[in-house]
């Protein structure tokens, strides 16, 4: 009786401290600091996601108030928001009185795996705090799966900008995956409804802690590479496909991912390298097939991978090869690019068991012919309709 009216009162003190976190950043001092880069980012937020107020020019003089995570929030031109840490310079008894001195958190606290074993329950904290009480608060909500920082023993953003199923409004009553309508695929710099299912069930998952605001950020991308660890797929920060559907079930059928236009002569020529392997599906049929890059300098030279994927090029043209534009979806590296190729076999070939005698092409936006340097109109029409399809 005593463990449980123990492990009562600790998760009531953490329940009523989620529930009561301040919204601003108290600062009880400023200080005086320096821009040690060009161009900085004055943002209105302390994220890198945030917007900015302008770009600080080196050896600009701010006023720095406060520490928000790798942020210090700052004043400048009487305007308040926030600088990226590494990008202010302060005296060394200023950096000390913000981030505080280093507190030793007791080895028993950090290592315990049970609320139980994390001993008495903490009195109450809130953001400032530091000492023995927030190091426990923060390993038992570790071991509750609802904090991922470090157990420091000091009470700050990333102590209090952490919510719960239950304590975050997002969460609209939420309590299992199957209430959640499967998202499209999204990555980072995305956002609205697609994001706020994915962080939705991260939360569930217990892989995100952070308050559900339907922007794909850092810590959404973190939540996702957590995920993707412990699910042993590939650590890229991505929600593509297979990691839908392993955080929605093997059946989840309503991912796609977002088609992307393409601008060749604008960065695009190097986003699928030469050798690169990568899969089309035709717009028009839904058929796919697999292609390897060869070259292209005005728009990308391919080859067909295997003897199959020659045959259904082939199928796509009724039985033969052929000139004709085909408005295309390009898969790579977990991106969708709008496109367009023509199926008939020219110049140079590299592999010799497809049954592909040359290479083929595949235009992007903006791309040329080889032979006139021009932009084909048939290819672009093709590109086009492809941008409003899904894969």
């Amino acid at each position: 009786m005593k463990s449980i009216r123990r492990i009562a009162t600790l998760f009531l003190a953490i329940t009523l401290l989620l529930s009561a976190l301040p919204e601003a950043l108290a600062a009880t001092a400023s200080y005086t600091g320096t821009i040690n880069e060009n161009d900085v980012f004055f943002r209105t937020g302390a994220s890198t996601d945030a917007a900015f107020h302008c770009r600080l020019k080196k050896n600009t003089k701010v006023t720095v108030t406060g520490v928000r995570g790798n942020f210090y929030a700052v004043t400048y031109n009487r305007l308040a928001g926030y600088v990226m840490k590494k990008y202010v310079t302060l005296s060394a008894s200023a950096k000390k009185a913000l981030e505080g001195a280093s507190i030793q958190v007791d080895s028993k606290i950090t290592s315990a795996k049970t609320i139980a074993q994390i001993g008495s329950a903490p009195r109450a904290t809130s953001r400032g705090s530091s000492g023995a009480d927030v190091a426990k608060l923060q390993q038992a909500l570790k071991i509750k799966k609802y904090y991922t920082g470090t157990v420091d023993g000091k009470y700050g953003d990333n102590t209090s900008n952490t919510t719960t199923v239950k304590t975050d409004p997002k969460m609209n009553g939420i309590t299992a995956i199957s209430q959640i309508t499967v998202p499209n695929t999204t990555r980072k710099g995305d956002s609205g409804k697609h994001v706020l299912a994915l962080q939705q069930a991260l939360k569930i998952k217990g892989y995100y802690t952070a308050p559900i605001d339907s922007k794909y950020g850092d810590q959404t991308a973190a939540a996702v590479r957590a995920f993707q660890k412990a699910k042993g797929l590939a650590q890229d920060g991505v929600a593509g496909n297979a990691t839908i559907k392993a955080l929605f079930g093997k059946n989840a059928a309503n991912y796609t991912f977002k088609t992307e236009r393409l601008d060749w002569f604008n960065g695009g020529s190097s986003v699928i390298p030469k050798g690169a392997t990568f899969t089309v599906k035709d717009v028009s049929t839904g058929k796919t097939f697999r292609c390897r890059r060869w070259s292209g300098a005005n728009h990308m030279d391919s080859e067909p991978l295997t003897a199959t994927d020659t045959a259904t090029i082939k199928a796509l043209y009724g039985g033969s090869f052929s000139w004709t534009r085909r408005a295309i979806l390009v898969q790579y590296n977990g991106h969708v690019y709008a496109a367009s190729m023509n199926g008939m076999p020219h110049g140079t070939t590299t592999i010799s068991s497809n049954g592909f005698d040359g290479h083929f092409c595949i235009h992007f936006y903006n791309s040329r012919t080889h032979e006139t340097n021009h932009v084909d109109e048939a290819h672009q029409n093709c590109v086009a309709r492809a941008m409003n399809a899904t894969w």
